[in-house]
């Protein structure tokens, strides 16, 4: 799975470097569990273990002591690409865009691990602390619409604490997934937080 990290309160106390909300201030990191069960088990011991090393992972990326310099570097490499992008954008609309040669094989091909992630994971956290309810007098919350913001082929899982209730959702690209797969998914996704969660 790949996340977001909130990359604001590494930020320097300059107001004028640091007054807007409408910038982006995220870094990237991975949640790396295996994609299997164990043939016999207990259930809820294996979820909650790997509940805790997900978190485990999370802190770390986010409070570990190379934080700061590992998302300067992704924001380098992420520029760039952004930039190269835009060109060939640019080159399309202008009708002189002319694609790259393919790559040349290497004599000795390497072996690579596979590097995809099966699925985006957004835990926004209680947002009731940022919503302060008592200030907006006679209008009641009852429901939050998340922006969603997935790769083309991917899947994005939100979770979040809203009005005192725990909210999930999954968005997903409709046009990269067989339907059955993702209904699967859902179902059983659905299914193990009644189990393990609310039961």
């Amino acid at each position: 799975m790949y996340s977001a990290l909130n990359l604001r309160p590494y930020l320097t106390a300059d107001p004028a470097q640091n007054n807007s909300y409408w910038f982006l201030a995220v870094g990237y990191f991975n949640v790396i569990l295996p994609s299997f069960l164990p043939p016999s088990g207990n259930l809820d011991a294996i979820f909650w273990h790997r509940a805790r090393t997900a978190k485990n992972q999370s802190t770390h990326a986010a409070k570990g002591p190379m934080t700061v310099y590992r998302s300067r570097e992704m924001a380098l490499e992420r520029g760039s690409r952004a930039r190269a992008w835009a060109k060939e954008d640019d080159d399309k609309a202008a009708g002189t865009w002319v694609p790259p040669p393919p790559p040349r094989a290497p004599e000795k091909p390497m072996e690579r691990p596979p590097s995809n992630a099966l699925i985006g994971l957004s835990l926004l956290g209680n947002l009731d602390g940022i919503y302060k309810h008592p200030t907006f007098g006679d209008i009641r919350f009852h429901t939050l619409t998340t922006g969603s913001r997935q790769r083309a082929g991917g899947m994005l899982l939100f979770s979040y604490t809203f009005v005192g209730k725990l909210w999930i959702s999954l968005g997903y690209d409709e046009n990269g997934f067989e339907a059955d797969t993702v209904q699967c998914f859902w179902k059983n996704l659905s299914a193990s937080i009644e189990q393990l969660l609310i039961d």
